[in-house]
Formats: structure tokens, C-alpha cells, sequence
């Protein structure tokens, strides 16, 4: 899978070396409030990688992308596409740390993510999913260019589905 670069961002393949990164991330009660707890230790977040993402990149040969801030090197948190088998769809994701809010990273990750999977993967449709009261993450997917098309269940959780088509 290849590296994807922006004006402030490096987004690149999350590898087994990221796992204590995003656990930190993961265990950010202001990044999870509308996700929930997803793994209890860098174990657990090296196994979610490998079985989820890097699974991903050779599964579909593409995935959610480490976001590395450009000036620093530091990890900030991941952004990209997803297959979704359950909903046989395209997703963009993102999660970003705290400290690098408000700064129009995450758009600016999730376009690079967008444009790669409209011209380098060929996708003519990509969704994206939100809880109804994540109003930070529907606005970014309006900013996106998206628009709402319905309530979805996924994963045991109701959801908002934005879409765009190409």
C-alpha cells in the first residue's frame, strides 16, 4: 500500500511498530467518547492491527493510514479507507489525537485518502459513518462533499451514512 503526502501530513501503512501509538490514541477518553473502548493493551492493539488493518492492505490492497505530522514525525492518529464486507462499501475513517483538533488535519488527511481511492483504486462511491450525535465527524464528512443518505446498523451501532459518488 502506498504513502499518501499532504501540504502538513505523511499518511503511510500503520505497521506492528505503531500498536503503543495507537493504543495512547485509542485510550483517549476524548478521541473514543462516541466509538467506545476498543482494545485494553498494546497487545490487544498489535493484534487489532494485525488482524484488521494489515489484513486489510492484503486483503483489498488498500486500508486506514497512519497520519504522521510532517513538522514533528509524530503519530497523530490514522485516517482512510476501509472495506466493509458487512455492508459491501467503501468507508473513510479518521481519529485524530486531541492536541491537533480544530486545525483541518483530518479533512485534509481524509481528502488525500478520498482522491487516492477516486483515482488511484478506481471506487465510484465511498460512505462514510458517524453515531447521529457526532456532530464533529458529520460535519467533517459535509466538508467532504458527502451527503446523507440514511441510518445504517453497523457493528451493533446505529449510524448516520454519508455518501459521495464519483
Amino acid at each position: 500500500m502506498q504513502s499518501l503526502y499532504t501540504e502538513r501530513l505523511l499518511l503511510r501503512p500503520l505497521t506492528l511498530n505503531d500498536a503503543a501509538a495507537l493504543h495512547r490514541l485509542n485510550s483517549d477518553e476524548r478521541v473514543m467518547c462516541y466509538i467506545g473502548p476498543l482494545q485494553h493493551s498494546v497487545e490487544d492493539t498489535a493484534y487489532y492491527l494485525q488482524t484488521s488493518p494489515l489484513r486489510d492492505y492484503q486483503r483489498c490492497g488498500y486500508g486506514r493510514h497512519a497520519v504522521i505530522h510532517k513538522d514533528s514525525g509524530e503519530f497523530i492518529g490514522f485516517c482512510g479507507l476501509k472495506y466493509l464486507a458487512d455492508m459491501q462499501e467503501t468507508d473513510i475513517g479518521y481519529r485524530l489525537h486531541p492536541d491537533y483538533w480544530g486545525q483541518g488535519l483530518a479533512l485534509e488527511a481524509a481528502q488525500a485518502a478520498m482522491q487516492f481511492g477516486q483515482h488511484q483504486l478506481g471506487l465510484k462511491r465511498i460512505i462514510g459513518l458517524a453515531m447521529p450525535d457526532n456532530q464533529p465527524s458529520i460535519r467533517l464528512l459535509q466538508k467532504l462533499d458527502m451527503r446523507y443518505e440514511k441510518q445504517v446498523a453497523h457493528l451493533g451501532t446505529e449510524c448516520v451514512c454519508y455518501s459521495v459518488q464519483y
